[in-house]
């Protein structure tokens, strides 16, 4: 998918509440996916610019620290989520959001959701073998549903799997 045309540079601002909620919104989607606050409002300010941010723009605008921002935009880029944006008339690095949305859910499940339903999987093995070990009953009854319960996602985890 080619990225989207620069919009113009007269684009009308947001309301400021409309802002807000928007960048709330990429913070609570951050904070589901164990992200700080910071890079959903990071992630939440590029997806309203109508034109690529520098850290110095995101700095300003959210009134973080540099590192902070720094930090921020290095984990979005890490899942995907940002790319870099060049601008002729800067030497500032520039970011925009990730339009893709196949590249981002695949970079996403890689980087994040996966890995952690894994390490989940394997604890949940060990805590089973342990109880079936050393009893007592009702926990040995409550792994046996949670058998069964796996076994009826499993599907949906195999294709979260095939996206990846």
């Amino acid at each position: 998918m080619p990225d989207e045309p620069t919009p113009p540079v007269d684009a009308q601002p947001l309301p400021p509440e409309l802002e807000r909620e928007l960048i709330t919104f990429w913070v609570q989607v951050s904070s589901l996916l164990g992200y700080p606050r910071s890079v959903g409002e990071i992630f939440g300010l590029i997806f309203i610019s109508p034109a690529p941010l520098s850290a110095d723009d995101i700095v300003e605008k959210l009134n973080m620290s540099r590192s902070g921002a720094g930090q921020g935009l290095k984990a979005l880029q890490d899942i995907g989520a940002i790319k870099p944006a060049h601008q002729l008339a800067s030497r500032k690095e520039h970011y925009q959001m990730q339009t893709d949305l196949g590249v981002l859910i695949k970079l996403l499940l890689n980087a994040r959701i996966l890995p952690k339903l894994e390490e989940l999987a394997q604890q949940r093995a060990t805590l089973d073998a342990t109880v079936r070990a050393q009893g007592p009953a009702h926990l040995i009854q409550r792994f046996d549903k949670l058998d069964r319960w796996r076994g009826k996602t499993a599907p949906l985890l195999a294709l979260l799997k095939s996206l990846s």
